[in-house]
C-alpha cells in the first residue's frame, strides 16, 4: 500500500522548522555580530573617556565634561534610550600615587536592538563596559639643601689678583663657624684669603662627627692664613667640586605690599607706595610671606622682625646698618624653604652689615653675584643658622657666629609632575 501523501505533509512541517531554526541561527550572527562591534566600539569609547578624564583632572578641569564630551564623540551620547554613560571617582588607594590622585571609572551601557534574533524572543542586547584612569596629583617635598654642607660659599670664579680682590676673606673681624664649610669656587688660589682678624672652625654642635673645614677648586697654592681648627676641624681641602648656582628663581608676588601701624603684610614693595622709602618703609615687623622689593633697596636701620620670611631683592641693594635688633627667619616649608634673602642673579648690589649691630637670622642669604660684606667692628651676628651664597664674602671687622643647620637653610621643593595611567 501506498502513502505518499502522508509523508508530504511531514516534510513540509520539516521544512517549516527548519526554516525557523536557518533564520535564527541568520539572526543569531547577524545581531550577535553587531552586538560584537557594538561592544568593541563602547569599550573604545570608556577607554578613551577615562584617558581624558584622568588628563583633565591633572590640569584641574571638570573630569566629568572632559569624559562625557569624549564618549559623545564616540557615538555614546548618554540619552538614556541607547545607552547610558556614569562616570565616577574615588580617591587612589594609599600608596598608588607619590601624593593624592583620583581613579575615574567611565562605563558605557549600550543598548542593541536585535533584526532576525526576535525569531527568539531577543528584542535587544546589552553591553556593560567600563575603563578606569588613574590621576595621580602634582607632588612635591622638601629636597634637600642646594648647597649642601657649607656655611659660607663664594660663587666668584674668576681670578683674583694675587688676593687683591679675593672672593672669600677675613681682613678683621671674628668669625666663628660650627659645623659648616667655608669654600671658594674658582680654581685660583689667591680667593682665599685669610689674613688677619680670628677665623676659627668647629664641630657641628648636635652632630660632632661634622667639621667645619675650608674647601678650595684650587689644586695648589692655597693657604690656610690665619684660620685655626678645634676638634680636628679646619682642614684644607683642595680640587673640591661645588654645585652649581641655580637660574633665576623667578620669585613674584600676588598683590602689593600694605602697611598696618608699624608691620608690613606681603606682596610686591613699590616705594611710591610708602612714603618714597626703602624697604622696609619704617616699618619694624613683617607677617609671613614674599616680599618682592621692585625697586629701590632694602635698607633696615632699626629694629625689624619676621618669621617665614623671604625678601626678593630685585634690582636695588640689601643693608643692614644702625640696627638695634634684626631678627628674620625664612619660611619652614613651600618653595622656597629656608630662603631669607634673595638677589637674583641679574643683580649684582652689595649685601652689607655695618653699624652698631644686634642681628639674628635663620636661612640663606643667597645674592650669587653681590658681594656680601662684614663691614666694621660694631657689627653682631649673634649665634645662628645662617647660610651665604655670594660671589664674595669677607669680614673687614665685626663678629659673626654661625652654626650650620640643614634643617633652616635653603631646600628647593622637589617636584613630581601629574601622571595619568590607565588600569583597565
Amino acid at each position: 500500500m501506498n502513502h505518499k501523501k502522508s509523508e508530504q505533509g511531514q516534510a513540509l512541517i520539516v521544512i517549516a522548522l527548519a526554516i525557523v531554526v536557518l533564520f535564527g541561527f541568520a539572526g543569531l550572527t547577524i545581531d550577535g555580530s553587531r552586538a560584537f562591534s557594538d561592544r568593541r566600539n563602547a569599550q573604545n569609547a570608556a577607554d578613551t573617556a577615562a584617558m581624558a578624564a584622568a588628563l583633565a583632572r591633572t590640569r584641574g578641569t571638570d573630569y566629568t565634561a572632559a569624559a562625557t564630551s569624549r564618549t559623545t564623540s564616540n557615538g555614546y551620547n548618554n540619552n538614556g534610550t541607547t545607552n547610558i554613560v556614569a562616570v565616577t571617582a574615588v580617591d587612589s588607594p594609599s600608596g598608588a600615587c607619590p601624593a593624592t590622585g583620583k581613579d575615574i571609572t567611565v562605563a558605557v551601557t549600550s543598548y542593541v536592538p536585535t533584526t532576525l534574533a526576535r525569531v527568539f524572543g531577543w528584542t535587544q542586547f546589552t553591553n556593560i563596559v567600563s575603563a578606569t584612569g588613574r590621576a595621580c596629583d602634582v607632588s612635591g617635598g622638601a629636597g634637600g639643601p642646594a648647597f649642601p654642607g657649607q656655611s659660607v660659599y663664594t660663587t666668584k670664579s674668576g681670578t683674583c689678583n694675587s688676593g687683591a680682590n679675593p672672593a672669600l676673606y677675613n681682613s678683621g673681624g671674628d668669625l666663628q663657624i660650627w659645623g659648616g664649610d667655608v669654600g671658594s669656587s674658582s680654581t685660583d688660589a689667591s680667593c682665599i684669603k685669610f689674613n688677619a682678624g680670628q677665623t676659627q672652625l668647629k664641630l657641628a654642635e648636635t652632630d660632632h662627627s661634622v667639621c667645619s673645614d675650608l674647601l678650595s677648586a684650587a689644586t695648589s697654592g692655597v693657604s690656610k692664613g690665619n684660620i685655626s681648627g678645634q676638634d680636628g676641624c679646619g682642614n684644607l681641602k683642595m680640587g673640591q667640586s661645588f654645585p652649581s648656582v641655580p637660574a633665576d628663581l623667578g620669585i613674584t608676588c600676588s598683590g602689593n605690599a600694605t602697611k598696618s601701624g608699624s608691620t608690613l603684610s606681603p606682596g610686591n614693595y613699590y616705594k611710591a607706595n610708602f612714603g618714597n622709602l626703602d624697604f622696609p618703609g619704617g616699618a619694624t615687623s613683617l607677617n609671613p610671606g614674599t616680599y618682592c622689593v621692585m625697586d629701590g633697596n632694602v635698607n633696615v636701620t632699626g629694629s625689624l622682625s619676621g618669621s617665614g620670611v623671604t625678601l626678593y631683592v630685585k634690582q636695588g641693594s640689601a643693608t643692614f646698618t644702625n640696627a638695634s635688633t634684626v631678627n628674620l627667619t625664612g619660611p619652614t616649608s613651600g618653595a622656597y624653604k629656608g630662603l631669607t634673602v634673595y638677589l637674583p642673579p641679574s643683580n649684582s648690589n652689595p649685601v652689607v652689615f655695618s653699624g652698631q649691630s644686634n642681628m639674628v637670622f635663620n636661612g640663606t642669604f643667597m645674592a650669587q653675584s653681590s658681594a656680601c660684606s662684614f663691614a666694621n667692628t660694631g657689627v653682631q651676628l649673634q649665634k645662628v643658622a645662617v647660610q651665604f651664597v655670594c660671589s664674595t664674602w669677607g669680614m673687614l671687622g665685626g663678629q659673626a657666629e654661625i652654626t650650620y643647620d640643614p634643617t633652616v637653610i635653603y631646600s628647593p621643593q622637589s617636584q613630581v609632575q601629574a601622571t595619568i595611567t590607565m588600569l583597565k
